[in-house]
């Protein structure tokens, strides 16, 4: 090992003595959990496998990887005895307080471990048996999903799969291969169409700069020592507990403390909301554009009536298109946001009358939040994004806005308008400190063509089409450029779980059973790996050399290789130049360097905000260190030395609030608008947005007729009024009478750790129901319940909550896909399998306005998931 691997060797150690202890630990954590993790019954069917009470004497701490895309980015770390993960903890560097947070991590970090060590890792080359290279019949393509596998060795591996590469690449050329998220080996070796999605930050990659907003709206709320001068903290669609669990959490503690109140809108009374016993504010999912006209319209009613409730000094100032006397000067239309709210153009002025048959909310509680919301008091309108993956919700970023700049909520203490996401909700600024990036060489995918996701298997099943290529990337859109595919006959997944966590996934499935090859990087039989024709174990981020990274603005985190790799599984970087090599290329081509080096270019060029407000040399760095890891540098003087820096697992950087770091967000923006200019057209904050509404109207798609260039009521493609027979809300209910959504949940990151059983022993996979519908149904807590959509049909055993609105049903987010190829229902309840491919406006997926019908399930009960067969290939 080298100078840097502070984790302990696990050569020699066999599958047999790694599972055994494993399971040991397994069983110890289970007995000493506070969560229940395990029934009794498990405990003792390991006794035989007990530990010993001295489990620290002779064993190393390691800060550990957790790497999966919750929103923490927190610390975790490992004892390591005898190659075997004994113990976990979370940061205890130092003692905890208010103004120096630990950053500690929850529980799917403590889980972590059975990523790594899980009965169920695959541990070497995989091959669908009824697969051969060739494509059409060779491929047998139905059996994806359904074939046996069978052990092959990775010289065989890489052989099938670049014999396979080659043969498609010389037929079909680039466009004939499909990966969401190609990486280097892909553009070096073939290139391929990308697909994409709105996803996480839905209508906020849509533009939002056009409109004077950061990108996807993060970046503009405020330090956080100033929430404590806040008088209301509003938490729009946000639930931080479960989608960003750690230290972002324990800042909206802190100014519950410090007497802030609390006010969440959202279709759930959130675990967030309990909490922080926050005010609950219902509304319907997907119906947030008529509550917020109807919070406008009730704004400036108040403020005709009683005064001080609108900032027109903030609205004439710093944004356009509020009313007629302050239009953007590239306005094609004479219509304004303040006259639509009060009728002047349809008759229908947006009262709270009108609102609450759409959004579920009572008049008396839109004239309250309007208040709140007035210039007087000290409010910070925060956002997360779950009202923005909806169908129908383009404009939603825009009206948002324009309530905050009603209250004149932006650029001074106490206020703020912003998005509320990750690692760095609850407390954003410039950062002060920042991980060092690897130098790696520069690569490109020789297809620029991006397709929209759910319509990409649409194009692989009709064999090619004409597509509009609008996207580069994910957020960074072009007026479309018609473009003609052929066929596709490859998919690549490299790190993604696309076929799981992407809308459309039945048709996902045929997709992908229709090409002729599909090569998947996995470390367990994910849905992705399960309808794939070969697998290559891939490692863990605990079986590599390290990293670095910028967690929020006050943190680095830096962790460490924990064990070597388990059973034959490679690094993405070996696994990327074993590829290159078979198909005859340079893989210096794609990576130059070593995954140490590149380990060490990121704590190289780790910075931390010095005395003179410049970014400087965070880690020390001597020509000893440089010899020790073997590796190409300079010497370097910074604040903490390299040895330190990867023993303690990064650096935080110390605050107290009088520190001078403070950030208020668009402060400069409002002490000087011409020198700090915002990124719209009018550098300033745009409510009617010409170049955006052009944008989304070059792309031509369905319902583009209803939108405008400044926020309106838009009835989605699919939505609340699809609810009804005949799409009018109040008539009879139609054969889908629930509006469904998908939470983010403590089980799962997105479909990360589904599988792990401390998990799934301590959350179920439920539905979540509101008890009145549950009632009418016939339903009682832990039945199994089918849910039916028009897309597909699933099961999930449900729970019956007090806390959820009347006609809402939820479908957790993530569950691995089971389907019963006999009855095409789903076992596991996949969101995605309800959902498919509608769209319209800018094509925003609707991930969270679906429809449903949910009934008592006359089929044979689910067992608890936890007991179910885990997905595991034998060698």
């Amino acid at each position: 090992m080298g100078a840097h691997d502070i984790g302990v060797s696990t050569k020699g150690l066999s599958r047999r003595q790694f599972l055994k202890a494993s399971a040991a630990v397994a069983a110890s954590a289970a007995a000493l959990s506070t969560f229940g993790c395990a029934p009794q019954a498990k405990v003792e069917e390991n006794k035989e496998h007990a530990l010993p009470t001295n489990l620290e004497e002779g064993g190393t701490w390691v800060p550990a990887a957790c790497w999966h895309n919750c929103g923490g980015r927190c610390v975790n770390k490992v004892m390591v005895k005898e190659g075997v993960v004994v113990r976990q903890k979370t940061d205890d560097s130092h003692e905890d307080s208010a103004e120096y947070p630990q950053q500690r991590g929850c529980v799917r970090g403590k889980a972590q471990q059975q990523q790594c060590f899980g009965a169920d890792r695959i541990l070497h080359p995989l091959k669908r048996k009824g697969w051969q290279p060739g494509g059409g019949e060779n491929s047998n393509g139905a059996m994806r999903g359904k074939d046996e596998w069978e052990v092959i060795s990775w010289d065989e591996a890489i052989e099938l799969s670049c014999q396979e590469i080659k043969r498609i690449s010389d037929e079909y050329g680039p466009t004939g291969f499909y990966c969401k998220s190609p990486d280097a080996t892909i553009n070096v070796m073939c290139g391929c169409v990308r697909g994409w999605d709105t996803t996480s930050h839905g209508t906020y990659t849509l533009g939002s700069d056009m409109i004077g907003l950061p990108g996807t709206d993060i970046g503009k709320a405020n330090d956080r020592f100033d929430m404590m001068n806040a008088e209301y903290v509003v938490m729009y669609s946000s639930n931080p507990t479960w989608s960003a669990a750690g230290t972002p959490t324990y800042y909206f503690i802190q100014a519950k403390e410090a007497g802030v109140k609390f006010v969440t809108v959202d279709p759930m009374y959130n675990a967030s909301a309990q909490m922080l016993d926050a005010d609950w504010i219902p509304v319907r999912n997907g119906t947030d554009m008529a509550f917020m006209l109807a919070t406008a319209y009730e704004m400036l009613r108040l403020d005709e009536e009683e005064g001080d409730i609108v900032d027109w000094d903030f609205l004439n100032a710093y944004t356009v298109g509020f009313d007629a006397d302050h239009m953007p000067d590239d306005a094609k239309l004479s219509e304004n946001l303040k006259d639509y709210v009060q009728g002047v153009y349809d008759g229908t002025p947006k009262t709270p009358e009108w609102a609450e048959p759409i959004c579920g909310v009572p008049p008396e509680q839109v004239t309250e939040f309007a208040r709140i919301l007035g210039k007087n008091n000290k409010t910070y309108l925060l956002h997360n994004y779950g009202m923005v993956r909806c169908n129908g919700s383009e404009m939603i970023p825009q009206m948002l806005m324009a309530l905050g700049a009603m209250g004149g909520h932006m650029g001074k203490s106490g206020h703020a308008c912003g998005g509320a996401y990750h690692a760095n909700c609850g407390n954003y600024g410039p950062n002060l400190v920042t991980a060092g990036n690897a130098k790696k060489p520069k690569t490109t995918n020789p297809v620029s063509t991006g397709v929209r996701q759910p319509q990409l298997y649409d194009i692989i099943l009709e064999g090619g089409g004409e597509v509009l290529d609008v996207s580069n990337s994910y957020a960074n859109f072009h007026e479309p450029i018609p473009t003609t595919l052929g066929p596709i006959k490859g998919i690549f997944h490299v790190t993604d779980a696309t076929l799981q966590t992407s809308l459309h996934q039945k048709a996902g499935i045929e997709a992908h059973r229709a090409v002729d090859f599909v090569l998947t990087r996995a470390q367990f039989m994910t849905t992705n790996a399960v309808y794939s024709d070969i697998i290559l174990p891939v490692t863990t981020e605990w079986e590599r050399p390290g990293g670095v990274t910028t967690c929020n603005r006050e943190f680095v985190y830096c962790y460490s290789k924990v064990t070597d790799p388990i059973g034959e599984s490679k690094t993405d970087q070996e696994i990327g130049v074993l590829l290159l090599e078979g198909m005859g290329m340079d893989p210096a081509l794609a990576y130059d360097t070593s995954e140490t080096q590149q380990f060490f270019e990121q704590i190289a060029g780790s910075k931390i905000m010095g005395k003179s407000g410049e970014m400087e040399p965070l880690v020390t760095i001597t020509d000893a260190d440089i010899a020790e890891w073997g590796v190409e540098g300079e010497a370097q003087e910074g604040v903490i030395s390299l040895a330190d820096f990867v023993a303690n697992g990064g650096y935080q950087f110390k605050r107290t609030p009088d520190d001078g770091y403070g950030f208020i967000g668009y402060e400069d923006f409002v002490t000087d608008p011409e020198a700090n200019p915002l990124p719209s057209a009018s550098g300033k904050l745009e409510i009617y947005c010409q170049a955006r509404y052009d944008l989304m109207a070059s792309f031509q798609y369905d319902g583009i007729e209803q939108f405008k260039p400044y926020p309106t009521y838009v009835v989605p493609c699919v939505g609340y009024e699809s609810t009804f027979k005949d799409g009018a809300i109040g008539g009879e209910k139609g054969e889908y009478p629930y509006i469904m959504y998908n939470p983010h949940y403590l089980r799962r990151s997105h479909s990360v750790f589904d599988n792990c059983p401390w998990l799934r022993e301590t959350w179920a996979n439920p539905v979540f129901l509101n008890r009145q519908d549950a009632k009418e149904k016939g339903i009682e807590e832990g039945d199994t319940v089918l849910i039916s959509a028009p897309a597909g049909q699933g099961l999930r055993t449900a729970a019956i909550l007090d806390i959820l609105m009347p006609g809402v049903v939820g479908v957790p987010h993530g569950a691995w896909v089971d389907v019963d190829e006999k009855t095409g229902i789903d076992r596991a309840g996949s969101d995605n399998y309800l959902i498919g491919a509608q769209y319209g406006g800018m094509g925003v997926s609707g991930y969270n306005n679906q429809i449903c019908n949910v009934e008592k399930y006359d089929g044979e009960a689910l067992a608890p998931d936890c007991d179910w067969p885990q997905r595991i290939v034998s060698a």
